[in-house]
């Protein structure tokens, strides 16, 4: 949610240098009285059926087995009609499920693997068949549709479904990009692009860091490989050609595709972050088709892009850069917006994706460890979602070595570090800041990391050193939901259950940025501007496009499931990764390194070395 959620900044000169946030009350509080109304009879209904399989613990069995050397069902990864047959429903129930619904006049199909039913049709119907009352909420900041009570099915047809959901419609997903505000825009001219200026802010800067170029040397461009994007934005793709073009990549015309999930036609609210994830995943696999999925930013689009894309089984990798903090999540589920199987319905379409050996890579956010700050909704540390899935390899950010002017003096950052902007804070009193959101913005800007609510530490974290310990430096407090900044920064440290996020980290932040080439949404042939861009949303599909450089070199074509081979490879004296394991200068706005740990929240296992990933990948 974009909205203008910070009322003021005050600064203290007797206390010295302590800066509080007031946030407005996020919204669906309580500072606005809410009214409903009935919700048209004859409106058109999109609704997910989420079908149970046969058995959970036989499916998840077969997700690790699928990547342990060890198993005879190594990368033996199945097909979605495979998928359906071993691990989903039977066709009879299905069929019975969908003559029900048939019968109360509504329209089903099932996304191929067999887990998800969209069923569409006008609210009464729906009512109807699933026993409820819709009704539209206004609370004076936002509109939406919620159930008044919980969907029912007959006992009989309730045994095959694990949950039902999108009776609830809002849009709460935002992107994790971060682009340069006007006062500090690097703007390149067309000019400059083809000669210096661009270049510094290439992909190759990640080719090159990251020791991709021995793949491009063995052959690997991604050839007969397909990227999936799940997005929520429309994109002009001539601008992505045009990226291409002044990169030096030589691309065939028809490498794009869209598909429209549930027939949506898009909009263009954050169609940069489209852009920025095409033409990023693009130039780091030259040669791979790039389709891009394109839903309405709710719940119901991103469970049914994800069904889609894997169903379709065309995408070798996945990229996802939209979520939403888990701390948001636990709000809408205590206001009947987002269902409360939720976090269990995301993990059970990544785990069809793995069994199928699809490689999915998401943001972790761009709020350091308070994710989800800017929504109101926040009051302390919070983690992404859905990169807080066990099931995906979660991306983080880093910045690089840079020299700044910071209240006149010159603090240069020497070495890859955990993206954090602590370091910029005494410029903030003089900075003239676009709009209270900005400033948010600008305080709480690093890269997402921390512990998952909602999930557990998977197998392949435990005894993982650093996984369920942390060290912390604790900028901030919260006074009645505001965040302070403390006058002293505390160490801290501790132990802490659940997943560990993120897995691994590249750089992201826009100081240190990628360049994009990018148009006005409604001007499509305007001249267009370069620009510097950053956020841990560059660095998902620059994962998933050297997933899929990596499996080149595989016999399979897939490398399946992650992050079950990575934290193993980790433990390796000649592990691929490089901890950031510095507890000084190293932190995402909380978390640290930790010093001699292979693991930390702020940068995960840390930055790869993709040449010796790949020896690792295919010994």
């Amino acid at each position: 949610m974009k909205k203008d959620l910070l009322k003021r900044l005050l600064i203290s000169a007797t206390v010295g240098v302590v800066i509080t946030l007031t946030l407005f009350v996020g919204a669906f509080g309580s500072v606005q009285a809410s009214s409903t109304t009935n919700v048209s009879d004859s409106k058109q209904q999109l609704v997910d059926i989420v079908l149970r399989p046969k058995s959970q613990k036989t499916l998840h069995k077969f997700v690790y087995d699928s990547v342990n050397p060890n198993s005879s069902s190594y990368r033996k990864f199945v097909t979605p009609g495979t998928f359906s047959k071993r691990f989903s429903q039977s066709p009879s129930k299905i069929k019975a499920l969908k003559n029900y619904l048939h019968k109360h006049h509504l329209k089903a199909q099932t996304y191929k693997g067999n887990l998800i039913m969209v069923v569409k049709g006008s609210t009464k119907n729906i009512e109807k068949a699933f026993k409820v009352k819709l009704v539209n909420v206004n609370n004076g900041e936002v509109k939406f549709q919620k159930a008044t009570s919980n969907p029912k099915l007959p006992k009989k047809l309730s045994k095959v479904v694990y949950t039902i959901f999108g009776l609830s419609n809002y849009s709460p997903f935002s992107s994790n990009k971060v682009a340069y505000q006007p006062s500090s825009l690097h703007t390149i001219t067309p000019h400059s692009a083809t000669s210096g200026a661009s270049k510094k802010y290439s992909p190759i800067r990640f080719v090159n860091r990251y020791k991709l170029q021995s793949l491009y040397d063995k052959g690997a461009t991604g050839r007969s490989k397909t990227i999936g994007i799940i997005s929520f934005a429309n994109f002009h793709p001539n601008d992505v050609y045009r990226y291409w073009d002044d990169e030096g990549i030589n691309v065939k015309s028809n490498r794009l595709s869209i598909y429209r999930t549930n027939g949506y036609k898009g909009s263009w609210d954050g169609y940069d972050e489209s852009t920025i994830d095409v033409e990023q995943a693009g130039a780091i696999a030259p040669d791979s088709n790039i389709r891009t999925y394109i839903a309405k930013p709710n719940i119901i689009g991103m469970v049914n892009s994800i069904a889609a894309a894997v169903g379709q089984n065309v995408a070798d990798t996945l990229s996802l850069s939209w979520g939403q903090s888990e701390a948001q999540v636990a709000y809408e589920m205590k206001q009947g917006i987002t269902p409360k199987k939720y976090n269990q319905i995301m993990n059970l379409m990544f785990e069809q994706a793995a069994a199928q050996g699809i490689s999915v890579f998401t943001a972790t956010g761009d709020n350091g460890a308070y994710d989800g700050i800017t929504t109101g909704l926040t009051t302390g540390l919070s983690v992404d979602t859905p990169s807080n899935s066990p099931y995906v390899t979660a991306v983080g950010g880093t910045t690089l070595p840079k020299t700044y002017t910071v209240n006149k003096k010159k603090v240069s950052i020497t070495k890859e570090r955990a993206w954090g902007v602590e370091f910029l804070y005494p410029n903030y009193k003089h900075q003239r800041f676009f709009g209270n959101l900005d400033m948010l913005q600008s305080f709480f800007a690093g890269s997402g990391g921390g512990f998952s609510r909602y999930n557990p530490v998977p197998s392949y974290q435990k005894g993982v050193s650093g996984i369920g310990t942390y060290n912390a430096i604790k900028l901030w407090q919260f006074k009645l939901g505001q965040p302070v900044l403390l006058k002293h920064a505390v160490k801290q440290s501790g132990k802490k259950s659940g997943r560990n996020l993120p897995d691994i980290s590249a750089n992201a932040d826009p100081n240190t940025g990628y360049s994009m080439f990018i148009t006005p949404k409604n001007n499509r042939n305007s001249k267009g501007q370069w620009l510097i861009t950053g956020g841990t949303s560059i660095v998902a599909p620059q994962m998933a496009a050297a997933s899929v450089l990596l499996s080149d070199f595989n016999t399979t074509g897939r490398l399946g499931f992650w992050n079950p081979q990575i934290y193993k490879f980790a433990k390796r004296s000649d592990s691929p990764f490089k901890p950031l394991d510095s507890r000084t200068n190293n932190t995402n706005l909380y978390y640290t390194g930790q010093p001699g740990k292979l693991y930390n929240q702020a940068t995960g296992l840390g930055t790869v070395d993709f040449t010796a990933l790949n020896k690792a990948f295919n010994e």
